[in-house]
């Protein structure tokens, strides 16, 4: 089963890369008039995405974009989705745990738990605090579920498209990413013996780090770099759509009733 997963911010020239909080909205100029015209998002969703008004797909819209993995939870629950499937991430961040604290507590205690342990834990410690699944970091949560076969993440252009972490790769490897499309793969690892690396050699830490290492099932991680290159049929089985208050000003809400258009919300 394939999944569209979708956020507001892809639909901007100006990425936003701190979050706002307090519930306030990005009303600098300079992110306010990098918001894509309505007939751009309406050509993106139906000639890219293959989306259409006389066969819609059934969705949802959401605030945060973690509510999208509880989302999936629910159909999961219901029966609707079957596990694990394929996800389209179209999103200004890949939401893989970069610049949040999860990414050590799920390679190093959250994958030595059985998958249904796994799927009731939602918090984790860090420093003294109690933290858990956010916007930034969901994806990385549900492919530790086990929920995810396969990610492809349509990179906005205009910014980074390798903001995730080295070390969710497969053997720490990762292909560059230029104009093209590319293929890697994510597997979550952890060597609980591990000693603090030698880094006088990279090559030689990936080495002691791999040797008896738990490894998971590996995901295909597609990076699809620029507009273009996204093509699909429309052919996703549910669909989501992040309002992502945070990264996107007011003037971007319009886009949320033009998705409405395509879903059957439930």
């Amino acid at each position: 089963m394939k999944i569209l997963d979708l956020d507001m911010d892809y639909f901007m020239e100006k990425v936003a890369h701190t979050p706002l909080k307090n519930s306030k909205r990005l009303d600098d100029e300079y992110y306010v008039k990098s918001v894509w015209t309505e007939k751009r998002v309406r050509d993106f969703l139906e000639k890219n995405l293959g989306l259409s008004k006389e066969n819609k797909i059934k969705g949802r819209i959401v605030k945060g974009h973690d509510e999208a993995l509880y989302f999936w939870e629910e159909l999961i629950k219901n029966d609707q989705l079957v596990d694990p499937f394929e996800v389209v991430h179209v999103d200004s961040h890949a939401d893989l745990g970069l610049g949040c604290f999860s990414d050590d507590f799920i390679q190093e205690k959250l994958i030595m738990m059985p998958v249904e342990k796994r799927r009731k834990t939602r918090t984790y410690e860090f420093n003294g605090k109690i933290e858990r699944i956010n916007i930034g970091d969901y994806l990385l949560w549900a492919i530790a579920y086990r929920m995810i076969s396969r990610l492809t993440y349509c990179a906005n252009p205009n910014d980074d498209k390798n903001d995730y972490s080295w070390d969710i790769m497969k053997d720490f490897h990762e292909e560059l990413i230029f104009d093209k499309k590319v293929t890697n793969i994510i597997q979550l690892k952890c060597n609980s013996k591990m000693e603090m690396p030698n880094y006088n050699s990279e090559d030689s830490y990936k080495k002691k780090y791999l040797e008896g290492a738990i490894k998971e099932p590996e995901v295909e991680f597609i990076i699809i770099p620029t507009i273009e290159d996204v093509s699909y049929k429309g052919d996703f089985d549910f669909a989501v759509l992040a309002q992502s208050p945070n990264y996107t000003p007011a003037n971007a809400d319009y886009i949320m009733d033009i998705f409405r258009e395509y879903i059957i919300e439930i």
